[in-house]
């Protein structure tokens, strides 16, 4: 750090005014995406007088503020921090000089360095951790037709690199495949994959658990065994059969119903005809009867 070295020797120059600058926190750790401010206090007596103060922060070889006559120059300022870093002019009157980075990338972490001259001069250090919490995992679930296994897929990126654990619904730890990649995004971050093969049963449940090296929460998905997945195509196919056997079923019930009610007036008309023939041959029976009376009458 160029401007750092040049600080240093400043500040020894000035030792016997006994400027010092002062920190609230000398490490930051904030999520990626976030917005942070770093604070460095001076000294102020009375009014500040903004022509008197110069303030340099900077990160590695990466010029970020450069406030000097009352004014920042954001000429110098490092690409990286274009739209993202300034300085809060409000708070200098306050003795404050506050770095605010929005949108935090994983590039911004690293140690910065704050340079105040104000009748002295000093400097402190200030170290910014960014993480990625692996809160959005994507999941999938698929059976092999040939072994019948579950196969569970847990899918997330982050930072810094995480392991996962599978655990089962009475928290038994399940032995998992997890393979790590970078993202493809310009953030690198990590992309972390895990399957577990498993067999089990409709509604059974297993965790897929994220977890990063050092005190970081854990982040956790649930994946519940799915019912038989079932074609909707075979299952309309099922229906349009089902259909069918009760149409069927329906005309042939139909069909036996008309035959045995005809049978039925079958029987009935063949029961009136011998009801009638039987009549018919009791009168033709009586007529011959009456016929051979009145002819043995005529004879005598």
């Amino acid at each position: 750090m160029r401007i750092c070295s040049i600080f240093t020797f400043m500040a020894y120059c000035c030792l016997l005014e006994a400027f010092t600058i002062t920190v609230p926190k000398d490490m930051y750790e904030v999520e990626y995406g976030s917005n942070v401010t770093l604070e460095c206090r001076f000294p102020v007596d009375k009014q500040l007088n903004l022509l008197a103060l110069v303030v340099y922060w900077e990160m590695k070889d990466k010029k970020i503020i450069q406030f000097v006559n009352g004014e920042e120059d954001l000429n110098v300022q490092h690409s990286s921090y274009s739209q993202r870093a300034q300085l809060l002019k409000d708070q200098l009157f306050l003795g404050k000089a506050s770095l605010q980075i929005t949108d935090v990338k994983l590039q911004d972490a690293g140690v910065y360095c704050c340079l105040i001259s104000y009748g002295g001069a000093d400097y402190k250090r200030i170290t910014l951790k960014v993480n990625a919490p692996y809160r959005k995992i994507n999941q999938r679930m698929s059976l092999d037709p040939v072994t019948s296994e579950h196969e569970l897929t847990c899918q997330a990126e982050g930072y810094p690199e995480a392991e996962v654990i599978w655990t089962s619904s009475d928290y038994q730890i399940l032995s998992g495949k997890t393979t790590i990649t970078s993202s493809q995004r310009e953030e690198k971050l990590f992309n972390v994959t895990s399957t577990l093969r498993v067999n089990a049963t409709t509604n059974e449940i297993f965790y897929c658990t994220f977890r990063r090296l050092g005190p970081e929460e854990n982040s956790t998905a649930v994946l519940v065994i799915p019912e038989p997945y079932v074609d909707p195509a075979r299952k309309r196919t099922h229906w349009v059969i089902l259909g069918a056997l009760l149409l069927l079923i329906a005309v042939t019930a139909i069909f036996c119903l008309k035959r045995n009610v005809r049978m039925m007036d079958v029987e009935k008309c063949g029961s009136r005809d011998m009801k009638s023939e039987k009549q018919n041959g009791k009168n033709i029976s009586r007529n011959w009867k009456l016929k051979s009376k009145q002819k043995v009458k005529s004879e005598i």
